[in-house]
């Protein structure tokens, strides 16, 4: 006998509401918040592609409501439950939502109280989030920083365009953190900072983001780096103001075209530190790019290989324009590593000396750098962001195990 399935039609799409409702069974079912109280904000951008592409939006709501409805018939370990959903407004909004979070949970005096943010945006979003969780951390330091670290989770939903600093580079796979043995772990993040930031130029910001300071240090998350990347990621940003889509691949192959008309060559000074703060390396050439990351296995400009392995930093050496053309796709698969104009190691921090103004971004949020400005330095701070990562991860990816 055939069985007949009614199929679900679904006549609007999801926005930031109808996510917390699925999400609330899938989370209260996690062991991870065992026999806790815990409270649940979304912060949702509702201009994400996760929300306003039609077909992206129906498959995240099929998926959220299969999860939804398989959670439903498990048990609900949390104690106590609450959630509530922020939509990300004008700029600086975020941050300040952020910051009295942290402060309502600060006065909080249940000891089995913990938290949880979600971000269902792209790395604009989860970058905004995180900044001003450091800046807490950093800036205020004391009870907050602990507070921070041993109550605040942060679980990062792929819902933009670019999604290389989220959980999974599928929502079936960050949701499958709530799902399998997972733990939680501390995560570094990268600090950028310009010791002559005083004299920095005036630049037309890519997000014109108040909430992330215009004035360092910056903070990335997943990648930071200067140079042709750098641009690739302001062009990308301001084609995309302007029209819908994932731009980043197309100027890709402009870049190597109208990246050195311009920003002209410079060459590069670089010293390279470990974490007992030796110098192991110094490097004087002409860069493509140079990049630092909060550890191996990183990607960027949706999911370009850049770290395939364990090393954290990358540089390209300078290289004629049909050089860069031949090379480029081995740079995005991840087929550098051995290449003699790419030069890869595993470091704390590296100082860049540079005789030119150059591009400087984090995780997707870009600054000028004037010659003046240097020396600029990227380094790894102390762990500040706890995450969520499986038992079984295939990689170290940078966070200690709490």
């Amino acid at each position: 006998m055939l069985l007949l399935t009614r199929k679900t039609v679904y006549t609007k799409r999801m926005n930031a509401t109808d996510l917390s409702k699925y999400l609330s069974p899938i989370i209260k079912a996690s062991a991870l918040w065992k026999d806790k109280v815990l409270n649940v904000v979304i912060i949702a951008n509702p201009a994400a592609g996760g929300f306003t592409r039609k077909n992206i939006a129906t498959q995240h709501e099929i998926l959220l409501k299969n999860k939804s409805e398989i959670a439903e018939n498990k048990p609900q370990l949390c104690k106590d439950f609450a959630i509530k959903v922020y939509e990300t407004e004008r700029a600086g909004a975020t941050a300040a939502f952020v910051q009295g979070f942290v402060k309502e949970a600060a006065l909080c005096e249940k000891t089995d109280a913990e938290y949880l943010i979600v971000t269902a945006g792209g790395d604009g979003t989860s970058l905004e989030v995180q900044t001003a969780l450091a800046h807490i951390v950093f800036d205020l330091g004391g009870e907050y920083s602990v507070l921070i670290k041993n109550k605040i989770t942060i679980l990062r939903l792929p819902f933009g365009t670019g999604n290389d600093g989220s959980d999974g580079w599928t929502l079936d796979e960050s949701l499958s953190l709530l799902e399998e043995k997972s733990h939680f772990a501390l995560q570094k993040a990268v600090r950028v900072d310009c010791l002559k930031g005083s004299k920095l130029p005036s630049f037309e910001y890519s997000h014109n983001d108040e909430s992330l300071s215009r004035n360092p240090p910056w903070y990335a998350f997943n990648i930071a780096s200067i140079g042709i990347d750098a641009f690739i990621t302001h062009m990308t940003n301001r084609t995309k103001s302007r029209l819908p889509g994932n731009f980043y691949k197309v100027w890709i192959d402009l870049a190597c075209i109208f990246y050195g008309l311009k920003y002209k060559s410079g060459i590069a000074k670089i010293k390279i530190f470990n974490e007992d703060g030796n110098i192991i390396e110094t490097l004087e050439t002409g860069i493509v790019f140079c990049l630092f990351g909060v550890s191996g296995h990183r990607t960027y400009g949706s999911h370009q290989k850049i770290l395939p392995d364990d090393r954290n930093v990358c540089l390209a050496k300078k290289m004629p324009l049909i050089k860069k053309i031949l090379l480029k796709e081995k740079f995005k698969s991840g087929k550098h590593i051995d290449h003699k104009l790419a030069f890869l190691c595993s470091a704390e921090k590296i100082e860049i000396e540079y005789d030119k103004q150059i591009l400087v971004q984090m995780d997707g949020e870009v600054h000028l750098v004037d010659k003046e400005n240097f020396p600029l330095i990227f380094e790894k701070t102390e762990p500040v962001i706890r995450i969520i990562e499986k038992d079984d991860a295939p990689f170290y990816k940078g966070a200690e195990r709490i």
